[in-house]
């Protein structure tokens, strides 16, 4: 897999230390198998940074990752762009209101649920997107 910004080889590396590495393949067979997958773990699991990158090596393309806040998706797009060798707003970007940093190659797109809300109106189906993770606030 390459970084479509730069072309460089993409190498997508798990820290072991964290629960959701330690369960990668069980959770990339659940994607590959399902339309909709719940993930829940504690906090700092590795279920935000992590599923992107499992997202990427299954050859998804467009993906929409929500949280909460505005500064939440921008550090977040950071770190998954640190993570992943990626400048900001190459392989992955972010959008929040007022302002924006995704390139025509980003791949996975941080956003407040307000922007993902907003898609709706003129993409009813979210046919942009060929996945989403959806930050839940709360427990099930």
């Amino acid at each position: 897999m390459t970084d479509p910004t730069d072309r460089a080889p993409l190498a997508i590396t798990y820290p072991p230390d964290l629960p959701v590495s330690q369960r990668r393949d069980d959770i990339a067979a659940a994607i590959r198998d399902h339309q909709v997958v719940i993930v829940a773990g504690e906090t700092g699991s590795g279920k935000t940074t992590q599923l992107p990158k499992i997202l990427l090596e299954l050859g998804r393309e467009r993906i929409a990752h929500t949280q909460p806040r505005r500064i939440a998706a921008r550090t977040i797009a950071e770190r998954v762009a640190e993570e992943l060798g990626s400048e900001l707003g190459g392989l992955v970007g972010y959008k929040v209101r007022f302002t924006d940093q995704v390139g025509k190659n980003t791949r996975v797109t941080l956003m407040t649920d307000g922007i993902l809300l907003a898609a709706l109106r003129g993409d009813r189906e979210l046919k942009a997107y060929d996945a989403i993770i959806k930050r839940s606030k709360g427990s099930l």
